[in-house]
């Protein structure tokens, strides 16, 4: 192979190699450590691995049942195949993303080579995604949108080999991968059908020209892949979680509807008397239809907003960064660049595979423009818009490149990218662990770990959930499997309910819950109990302690058995406690 052709594959190699790196590089570190969602997954596939199914049971699924949600599986299944080689690791649950996240580059590569018919422009793109704080980020976590974004790329990928061969193969993987995004991440059900729709409005003539035979075919693949999610669907499994997050079950809606009515009607009576009804221009402006609308527009351009986009991400610091963006701020530029020559009056498909990623980008925040869970845009739901504001960040340098002529001009901003890129590092590697090691929930693994080295001394151990639920987490780092086989995991824990604990509890030992310490006190607690419980829990227990030694004489004392101290200041201390009478 000549150089000249061997060159460009070296690169996007180097690209790759180093994306991988990005992706993998101290992953266990930062993020700084496995959160609950995270610890569940693994936990579901160990126990796939185990038994065939999920820990409610269910064999072979479709969506995983977990305690709070129906999980979609795909990515569940990719760690049950990487724990097949590496064992029930916290490695094997981050370990997936980050390889789907390093293919997602290397499709991207493809995608932009076969638009634009030029592998340099490819390796730029390439090196573009490769820079993202957004992708780097999601693909150092357990999230199973690393997988969604593969696979959707994917779907563009064959479609435009379609455009550009027009061979049946091509359709069908399409297809295929676009449907394989929804058992990743239940945000690409909507997304997909918008894909659908602006792919048959702007080829509608290549596709009507199809014979019956391959539309029957590319019908039926896609319906039979499909058809396990819409089984799904149907049982309440799939749309579970947004049945109870979308913007239309609101239950304030209609306090806020009556409050402004009232408001309206004050203006206009002067009083707020009993029996005020609204005017017909309060009806007109405030009503379901209004509110959900407000909720949504806000939802939806807060998606594109700077402050999201470019200084701080996503407020929940499990998802944004807080000193940095998702988009590093040469894209600023390129984008308006880029977005610029989106209705070029250019008759071809590259012209139509520009305005496909527009539609997709204009598309992507609808999902989450129609939740109501979160007080940011969200950064999981709208990752989704990643590969299109990249495309368009692309389109900008490629058109400043095609104003300037110049070589250096693209070398500079290789180079600015580069140094914002550093800039983002720095503040990845070395702070954002410290602010955010609450959020990951930090210290519970270990808190866990250190009470099952000590489960034989004692007849019970209670786990404290005043700080975050600990039952994943107990869940996981067990390996806990029933002592009865019969029974599936999740199963075997039974709701207990007395004077001072309220939670689940299994074989009469494993207690995970809401603990009230004066009654526990009142109850005389054996010394053959331990209690695992976070900091912010101490101060409530030594108040109990000493109302209750006040009246009985000192009767009561703490013994702790062992401590999780922090590791960064942002995070929380656990106590292995146990109590001891004095004599």
């Amino acid at each position: 192979m000549k150089l000249k052709t061997f060159l460009p594959y070296l690169i996007l190699g180097l690209i790759l190699t180093f994306s991988l790196f990005t992706h993998t590089h101290k992953i266990l570190d930062n993020p700084p450590s496995l959160f609950s969602d995270e610890a569940d997954a693994s936990y579901q596939a160990f126990v796939f691995n185990h038994q065939g199914t999920d820990y409610f049971g269910n064999r072979l699924p479709i969506h995983f049942h977990s305690f709070s949600d129906w999980r979609t599986s795909f990515y569940l299944y990719s760690i049950a195949l990487t724990q097949k080689f590496i064992g029930h690791t916290d490695l094997s649950a981050r370990l997936p993303s980050a390889i789907y996240g390093t293919l997602t580059i290397l499709v991207f590569f493809f995608i932009i080579k076969n638009i634009f018919k030029s592998i340099n422009w490819a390796l730029i793109g390439a090196f573009l995604f490769s820079l993202s704080p957004w992708l780097i980020h999601y693909s150092r976590t357990g999230f199973e949108v690393s997988g969604m974004l593969f696979t959707i790329l994917l779907g563009f990928y064959f479609w435009i080999k379609f455009i550009n061969n027009e061979k049946l193969r091509f359709i069908l993987f399409s297809g295929v991968f676009f449907i394989s995004s929804i058992y990743f991440y239940s945000t690409a059900k909507l997304f997909l059908i918008f894909i659908a729709a602006s792919i048959y409005i702007l080829w509608f003539k290549k596709i009507n020209t199809l014979s019956i035979k391959t539309k029957s075919i590319a019908i039926l693949v896609v319906f039979i892949i499909s058809l396990p999610f819409l089984i799904d669907t149907i049982r309440g499994r799939a749309g579970y979680r947004f049945s109870y997050i979308n913007i239309f079950s609101d239950p304030t809606v209609s306090k806020t509807i009556d409050y402004s009515r009232l408001e309206d009607s004050i203006q206009i009576v002067g009083n707020d008397q009993i029996g005020l009804k609204p005017s017909l221009s309060s009806k007109f402006f405030y009503n379901k239809l209004s509110v959900w609308s407000g909720m949504f527009i806000n939802n939806y351009f807060s998606s594109f907003s700077t402050e999201f986009l470019f200084l701080k991400g996503d407020g929940n610091l499990r998802q944004g960064f807080q000193t940095s963006g998702y988009l590093l701020f040469p894209d600023l530029l390129f984008l308006i660049l880029g977005l610029s020559s989106v209705f070029k009056n250019k008759k071809n498909d590259t012209q139509k595979f520009v305005i496909l990623f527009f539609a997709c980008l204009l598309f992507a925040p609808i999902p989450f423009a129609l939740t109501r869970d979160s007080l940011f845009p969200h950064g999981t739901r709208l990752i989704i818009m990643l590969p299109f504001l990249t495309f368009f960040s692309l389109l900008g340098i490629k058109e400043l490149y095609s104003y300037t002529k110049s070589k250096s001009i693209i070398s500079f901003i290789f180079f600015i990218y580069f140094l914002c890129f550093l800039n983002f590092t720095h503040q990845y590697f070395f702070h954002y662990p410290n602010i955010s090691a609450r959020d990951w929930h930090l210290g519970m693994k270990e808190a866990v770990i250190k009470s099952l080295s000590n489960s034989t001394r004692y007849q019970r151990i209670y786990y404290s959930n005043s700080y975050e639920p600990f039952m994943p987490f107990f869940l996981n780092y067990s390996e806990y499997i029933p002592n009865d086989k019969n029974v599936s995991p999740a199963n075997s824990f039974k709701w207990d309910n007395n004077n001072f604990f309220t939670g689940m509890q299994a074989e009469n030992k494993y207690y995970i819950g809401n603990i009230e310490w004066s009654p526990l006190l009142d109850s005389q607690p054996s010394p053959k109990y331990l209690f695992v419980i976070p900091q912010k829990d101490i101060i409530r227990l030594k108040d109990s302690l000493d109302d209750y030694n006040k009246s009985h004489k000192n009767t009561i004392s703490i013994s702790k058995i062992d401590e999780v101290k922090k590791k960064y200041t942002e995070q929380e201390n656990f106590y292995l406690l146990n109590f001891n009478y004095n004599q």
